[in-house]
């Protein structure tokens, strides 16, 4: 079975890290894969080139759209016979014209992955608004009808991506869980890098610096625990187009001894160890990684209510209104003045709730595998 990966395939992207994942769980069933990257970003060609998997781009729609659809159709029309299957990841339906030009063009199956329930990114102008809105609720509409396989991280995912009406699979986004095990040595390692000691209490917001992951937010937070408690420090990792008013915020406020910015890792796993407390006051989510990964290593962790509850597996987690500052200062300062001094117990504890509940890459990829092998049944190749 041969399929192509369509997806943004940057750094910092839920999106991504579930592609990722599950595709290397399913290289070992026997897929063959090949990516396109829609993003503008080469993030990933490193990997993916390591791993094999030949990666195709295109121009970037917001850079200039009509460019991005004839670089589609001419890749569908190149590829007609090249997939068993495409399997579209998409955060909002407004660009649906890819994905009308692989069912036109190709024999491939249609797989269309809803991973959010909202824009990704906020539209400011109410007419240009209005016009998206528009051509999303369109693109609903075309992607329900001529999706092969509909899948979704979430319920509200589903809606928004093919609308109330659609009938699609929630597909559960899972995780290496073994991976986020929880690691004294790269607790105190890490704690050592920022030069503080095992009892200052470290807070931490884990998300691309975006409006919707609303990292401002944790920053106003600890703002005011830090002003009461000043044995704390506050790592934010991730990066995008809020970092510059992020720091001009932390020096105006003369936090620059007490706040990490760190743009990207690859041991997010270790980074979890290190913390105290995770804070994740996203305006929307289409299911949320990053606080499931900081549940499996023993986390606390304080969510919007925002997000899909799917994520509020176990007891590590609770979630908050943001609408209210004070509750989440008060949750923060009970979380922090109470530490776990078993860490490692609560975090095996959480990965067998975070298993059972279905959420692990292997349950996730398996499941996957078998909705392909049932949808390229009828074409005569597994």
């Amino acid at each position: 079975m041969k399929v192509l990966l369509v997806g943004d395939f940057q750094y910092g992207s839920g999106m991504t890290v579930y592609m990722m994942n599950t595709y290397k769980q399913l290289t070992e069933q026997g897929v063959t894969v090949e990516c396109l990257s829609y993003s503008g970003k080469y993030d990933f060609e490193k990997e993916t080139d390591a791993l094999g998997w030949k990666t195709h781009y295109v121009t970037q729609v917001g850079q200039n759209p009509i460019k991005h659809w004839r670089d589609w159709a001419r890749f569908c029309k190149r590829n007609s016979n090249s997939y068993d299957i495409i399997h579209f990841n998409y955060s909002s339906s407004w660009n649906f014209l890819p994905v009308l030009f692989a069912h036109w063009f190709t024999d491939a199956k249609v797989v269309v992955q809803s991973h959010n329930t909202d824009y990704s990114n906020p539209i400011d102008s109410k007419f240009v608004k209005f016009t998206i809105d528009w051509v999303n609720a369109l693109g609903r509409h075309v992607l329900a009808k001529i999706a092969d396989l509909k899948i979704g991280v979430s319920n509200e995912s589903l809606v928004w991506m093919f609308g109330s009406g659609s009938h699609g699979i929630v597909l559960k986004n899972g995780i290496k869980l073994s991976h986020f095990s929880f690691s004294q040595k790269a607790r105190s390692v890490l704690r050592k890098s920022l030069g503080i000691s095992d009892s200052t209490r470290v807070v931490g917001m884990v998300g691309v610096l975006t409006e919707r992951k609303n990292p401002i937010f944790s920053l106003k937070l600890f703002e005011r625990f830090h002003s009461s408690q000043p044995d704390s420090h506050l790592v934010i990792i991730g990066r995008g187009g809020l970092q510059q008013k992020l720091e001009k915020e932390i020096q105006q406020e003369e936090l620059e001894s007490f706040v990490t910015l760190i743009n990207h890792t690859s041991a997010m796993n270790e980074w979890y160890s290190a913390l105290d407390v995770l804070i994740f006051p996203s305006l929307f989510e289409g299911f949320g990684f990053v606080p499931l990964e900081a549940q499996a290593s023993g986390l606390y962790v304080i969510a919007s209510d925002q997000i899909p509850r799917d994520v509020m597996i176990t007891s590590s987690i609770a979630e908050l209104s943001l609408k209210s500052t004070d509750k989440w200062l008060d949750v923060l300062d009970r979380y922090l003045s109470n530490p776990l001094s078993n860490r490692g117990i609560v975090s095996a504890r959480n990965i067998q709730q975070i298993d059972k509940a279905g959420y692990s890459i292997s349950s996730s990829a398996n499941v996957l595998w078998g909705l392909f092998r049932e949808l390229v049944a009828t074409r005569g190749k597994v």
